[in-house]
């Protein structure tokens, strides 16, 4: 009986977790608080557990050409996310351009001649926003 449940564990766990790629999600928060973020003229929300990870960040400013390209660093799965952004950044006046959502998510937002694109992506043990502002 022993040898019997044994062999159907470990035979559980090797074919239970047989995938082409192994993600581990990170723990979500229940509910997400915005925070302002500045940069340059632009202003826009992000959730508050996320942190910009500026080693991997980049602005380029000259005159009217603004690029800048942004990582910020947190937990949270990417469906909630989405719907954080489609609420806060419609109160802060952007107008939602494009989405796709697959296994990573790109949202297109835009406002008085600016424009952000957000890709939402899973990491080893965290979720990823990479956020490229233009005008």
């Amino acid at each position: 009986m022993k040898k019997v449940l044994l062999t159907a564990l470990v035979g559980m766990f090797l074919f239970g977790c047989a995938s082409n790629e192994i993600v581990i999600q990170p723990n979500a928060p229940v509910n997400f608080v915005a925070k302002q973020e500045r940069r340059g003229d632009y202003n826009f929300i992000v959730p508050s557990n996320f942190y910009l990870v500026e080693s991997e960040s980049f602005i380029y400013e000259n005159g009217p050409v603004y690029r800048a390209y942004l990582l910020y660093k947190g937990e949270g799965f990417i469906q909630d996310i989405v719907k954080f952004f489609d609420t806060n950044m419609e109160k802060a006046g952007w107008k939602k351009e494009s989405a796709t959502i697959g296994r990573d998510a790109v949202l297109a937002y835009s406002k008085e001649g600016q424009r952000i694109v957000i890709k939402i992506s899973y990491g080893i043990t965290n979720t990823y926003l990479k956020m490229l502002l233009t005008r």
